[in-house]
């Protein structure tokens, strides 16, 4: 639990900076606009936070604030891993020897940071559940691909986690459609 904590704090920073930033984006944008639907940008203000927050964890280089000043941080061992099946297999294994924190980060996590891709995606724009699904796909391959590059770790087993999270996401915002019409509400209509 603490891993997921430590996450959240590392999130923080980022999410906060950007929150004036977006206010002030979305004011111009919607300054000539004469009907605004608040529920659309309430719901694409929490979305985009939320990206600023994933891209903070799997894009955006770490940074240290330190006695000597702000440090990017440039330790660490890039991985790559194009073998289906390995991370989960590894994982499986760790969880058995008592590491939990395997299942928590590599499994649960990639599947549940990609979970309000597709729930907001649907919420929020008029598309269909198969363009969701590709656009939450591209969006992994996109963080995995720049993780090559990055000191992370680049693994075909996350790109198919995080697919899984997008596909829930959907499949959540059904069963909500179901039992909450209002939903609907949030869809931007202009």
């Amino acid at each position: 639990m603490s891993v997921i904590i430590r996450y959240i704090i590392n999130m923080s920073p980022y999410m906060i900076i950007s929150i004036p930033i977006y206010i002030i984006v979305r004011f111009i944008i919607l300054k000539f606009r004469k009907n605004i639907n608040w529920y659309h940008e309430i719901g694409l203000f929490i979305f985009s936070i939320f990206v600023i927050g994933l891209t903070s964890q799997t894009i955006i280089p770490k940074i240290e604030i330190t006695n000597s000043g702000i440090n990017v941080v440039t330790k660490g061992v890039h991985t790559t891993n194009l073998i289906p099946f390995k991370v989960l297999i590894d994982t499986y294994n760790q969880v058995f020897n008592g590491n939990i924190n395997a299942l928590l980060i590599n499994f649960l996590g990639n599947i549940i940071m990609f979970i309000p891709i597709g729930f907001f995606i649907k919420l929020l724009f008029k598309i269909s559940d198969k363009r969701t699904i590709f656009i939450g796909f591209c969006s992994s391959l996109f963080i995995e691909t720049t993780q090559l590059f990055l000191k992370r770790g680049t693994d075909v087993d996350d790109l198919m986690l995080n697919t899984i999270g997008v596909i829930l996401g959907v499949l959540l915002y059904k069963l909500l459609c179901k039992k909450f019409n209002s939903l609907t509400k949030y869809k931007n209509n202009n």
